[in-house]
């Protein structure tokens, strides 16, 4: 065969060779690799929450704002203290600590001769064995031992703040859970007597729950 001859030739494969080649890279790119998947579907993000209610309304009607515990009218000095008892529910399903601590104390009569300076205050706190209508309103059932949180110390030197607060109750957040407080006061403003009579003091009782 002339060398003419074979250009021709080469020439005349060239273009079959160059099909064929591209053909067999594309079965190589349909059929030459495995795969497989792992999926994690649907996913999503729900909050948990704290709930807190007490029953100061004296029955199993657990409110997140009740009534006033105290609605004393008439009050005279006396050495005998005067105690009532609130049952505290946590309904939440993340752990959390409950505080309580005092807001709105006013102090009715300006200085030392204050009635809420002269209104001694011991808060005892049950955690264990409270159930929603344990203890009685009035302290004769269902609340024995405690801790006291705040011993006889004046109203008006409550803490006001939850960073403050007194008390250690600590829901887990797995169910409905208990605690009781007995709130005790005694009114003995000694010689001061004449700057506090006819007058008034208030104050709101918290208990607040922040996650842990």
């Amino acid at each position: 065969m002339s060398r003419t001859t074979r250009r021709r030739a080469v020439r005349a494969i060239a273009p079959v060779a160059g099909l064929l080649a591209a053909g067999l890279l594309v079965w190589q790119g349909s059929y030459a690799a495995f795969s497989a998947t792992s999926t994690s579907p649907g996913n999503s993000w729900t909050t948990g929450q704290v709930v807190l209610k007490n029953n100061t309304t004296g029955s199993a009607n657990y409110q997140a704002t009740g009534v006033a515990a105290f609605s004393v009218t008439k009050m005279a000095p006396s050495a005998t203290a005067v105690s009532k008892c609130i049952t505290v529910e946590s309904s939440g399903n993340v752990a959390g600590r409950v505080k309580l601590f005092g807001k709105n104390i006013t102090a009715s009569v300006v200085g030392t001769n204050q009635v809420s300076a002269n209104m001694i205050v011991t808060i005892t706190e049950l955690t264990t064995g409270v159930t929603a209508t344990s203890v009685a309103p009035d302290c004769s059932t269902g609340f024995t031992g405690g801790t006291v949180i705040y011993n006889a110390r004046p109203l008006n030197a409550l803490p006001t703040t939850y960073a403050a607060g007194v008390g250690a109750w600590a829901p887990t957040g797995a169910a409905t859970e208990y605690a009781a407080y007995k709130i005790s006061y005694v009114f003995n403003p000694g010689t001061a007597v004449a700057d506090v009579q006819n007058k008034t003091v208030n104050a709101d009782i918290v208990w607040e729950i922040d996650s842990v």
